[in-house]
Formats: C-alpha cells, structure tokens, sequence
C-alpha cells in the first residue's frame, strides 16, 4: 500500500509540475504576444512622427527648391553666353590656324616609324 501511495504521489507531483510548466509556456507566450503588440506600436508611433517631421521639412523647403533650380538655370546660362563670347573671338585664330595647318604642311616622320 505504500508503494502505491509513493506512486500516487509521484504521479500527483508529476501533475502539478507539468501544471506548472504549462503555465510557464503560457505566460511565456503571453509576455511574447504582448512585446510584439508594444513594439508594433512603438513602431508605428515612430513612423508617423516621421512622417510628420519629413512633410514639416518639405513644407519648408518648397520654395528653396525651386529658387534653387532658378539660380543653378541662370548660372549655366551665364557659363554658356562666357563660352560663347570667348569661342567668338578665337573663332578667327582656329580657322587661320586650321587652314595653314592644311595648306602649309611640314612634312616629318612618325614617331613609330624611326
């Protein structure tokens, strides 16, 4: 009767601790389930603010964009009118120093053919 007794009692301890360990993985579960719910949140708390603060920073800066478009437009116009003005007044040099180049040749050797 008492080996009967002891397994009872092993049965019954074995009982409650599995009790326990169930309840441990359900708590465990729990606390899991409720860490993603929070960083979830916390996540998208964080992506609105974000948010906000990116269309905060557009509204600003709106206007600057396009004044900034203006002044890069107007210096390459200004580079451009530089370039032209210069290429005018050496367009006669090139063009006498093409035609001499072609109506005047020096004759010489190539460098790979010594």
């Amino acid at each position: 009767m008492s080996q009967q007794n002891g397994i009872a009692t092993l049965l019954k301890a074995e009982k409650e601790a599995h009790e326990i360990v169930s309840k441990s993985r359900k708590y465990r579960q729990d606390k899991l389930k409720q860490a993603k719910s929070d960083a979830a949140q916390e996540i998208e708390a964080y992506k609105t603010k974000k948010d906000q603060e990116l269309k905060d920073f557009e509204s600003k800066n709106v206007g600057s964009t396009a004044e900034l478009e203006k002044q890069a437009e107007q210096d390459v116009q200004g580079e451009l009118e530089e370039i032209k003005k210069i290429s005018k007044a050496k367009t006669p040099a090139v063009i006498k120093l093409l035609v001499s180049a072609v109506t005047e040749p020096i004759p010489e050797m190539h460098v790979n053919a010594i």
